[in-house]
């Protein structure tokens, strides 16, 4: 084999192994130092109407989490949900022909923004339901899950600044992604809501 082509080859390696990296994160070497349960018994309805249409309301609000370490040390979070949620689309006039690209996530706040390490998008969502499509024509209306459980598990850095104390807030976003009016409706219901936050420190 040629010098060039192995030189090829290991380059190749060498961008495979690196585009692997950059997808997972590591934490090690961390240890727990306390943990935070949250129960919410209160239902919340995210629906919306229309083309392109997000409805969002809150599911957890507020929840103070403490870092116990000394100003500008960090801690990381490990935040673990589950959410007993309905799904229901209405599709309308089209029937069930129709396309259906409704999506559902929660949506993730610490300390008022989206946290890192993830896995969520740029907004914070962590979608849990997109694309469902199966329902019947007699009723027009697709009930995807009934108080189906979807968990979530997030990891998140913080930083204490000027305070120990933080926020975080749970959202349920329920949109119409299809851009037209195929989708007259799209509904979200959290029934009952656990959360456990653990918190570790290096």
């Amino acid at each position: 084999m040629k010098a060039t082509t192995v030189f090829a080859l290991a380059a190749l390696t060498l961008t495979i192994e690196t585009a692997s990296m950059k997808a997972q994160t590591v934490i090690s070497n961390e240890t727990l130092v306390t943990t935070t349960f949250v129960v919410n018994k209160t239902t919340a309805t995210a629906k919306c109407t229309g083309a392109n249409c997000v409805a969002r309301v809150p599911v957890l609000k507020s929840i103070l989490v403490t870092c116990p370490a000394a100003i500008g040390k960090t801690c990381t979070f490990h935040i673990s949900l589950d959410t007993k949620v309905e799904l229901s689309f209405d599709i309308g006039r089209s029937g069930c022909a129709a396309p259906l690209t409704g999506l559902t996530a929660y949506e993730f706040l610490v300390d008022g923004a989206p946290p890192t390490v993830g896995p969520i998008d740029a907004n914070g969502n962590y979608v849990f339901a997109e694309n469902i499509d199966s329902c019947t024509e007699d009723t027009r209306r697709l009930n995807g899950f009934i108080r189906q459980s979807f968990p979530a598990s997030v990891i998140a850095t913080v930083t204490n600044t000027t305070a120990v104390s933080h926020t975080i807030d749970v959202n349920l976003v329920s949109s119409n992604t299809s851009g037209t009016e195929t989708v007259l409706g799209v509904e979200a219901i959290a029934h009952s809501s656990t959360m456990r936050v653990d918190v570790f420190e290096p």
